[in-house]
């Protein structure tokens, strides 16, 4: 016969794997909005269905946002964005959230707002804020930049931006074996242009003595 506490822990367990595999689902389910529908609406579906399933109110603005925009980009501000929101819904003690999303002269702006109890982000990061952390490194992966603006009972706005702009990767450091390339290249062009600059000058020699 099983154990009742065996029991109560296989449960706990398929519990668990229940919720991780419904999260999963979910993160499919909005990356494919995200693809077909394209950021500000995939954006908007989340925040219904987030104020629906919390009994919260979240006012949801989008504007400008490109239909082409680069599909890391797209899914870097899409987790942000979830990211952030669920954060606040779940720590801040407020009812209302604001999201703005927009589309700027080369960048795209989201900003999360919430009037909750707030928090101190230093001592978030260096404790367990694992969620800023994560925004953190995932903006930077496009170039991005993470702003938090919060203080103890005084609410708290993120602030993400990611530009637009073509990023131009750096040029490879040229080691030893491609400069002696680079040498033996110099070298060969060289004695292969002497010859025919020499014969253009005698050219011009003889035509000067006409």
């Amino acid at each position: 016969m099983l154990h009742p506490l065996a029991s109560r822990r296989e449960a706990g367990g398929g519990a668990s794997d229940l919720a991780s595999d419904i999260q999963a689902l979910s993160h499919r389910l909005h990356s494919s909005k995200l693809e077909y529908l394209g950021l500000g609406a995939a954006a908007e579906g989340f925040c219904k269905e987030l104020s629906a399933g919390q009994n919260v109110e979240i006012d949801f603005q989008s504007r400008g946002i490109p239909n082409n925009l680069p599909q890391e980009i797209s899914l870097c501000i899409f987790r942000v964005l979830q990211e952030a929101l669920q954060n606040a819904v779940k720590y801040s003690g407020a009812r209302r959230f604001e999201v703005s999303l927009a589309g700027a002269l080369n960048e795209i702006e989201l900003t999360v707002r919430d009037s909750g109890i707030g928090f101190e982000p230093e001592k978030a990061i260096d404790g367990h804020g694992l969620g800023l952390t994560s925004m953190k490194e995932r903006l930077k992966m496009v170039d991005g930049y993470l702003s938090i603006d919060s203080k103890p009972q005084t609410g708290t706005t993120i602030y993400a931006r990611v530009p637009l702009a073509p990023r131009i990767p750096a040029a490879p450091q040229e080691g030893p074996n491609d400069r002696r390339r680079n040498l033996e290249r110099r070298r060969i062009s060289a004695s292969v242009c002497e010859p025919i600059r020499d014969e253009r000058k005698e050219q011009r020699r003889k035509d000067l003595d006409r």
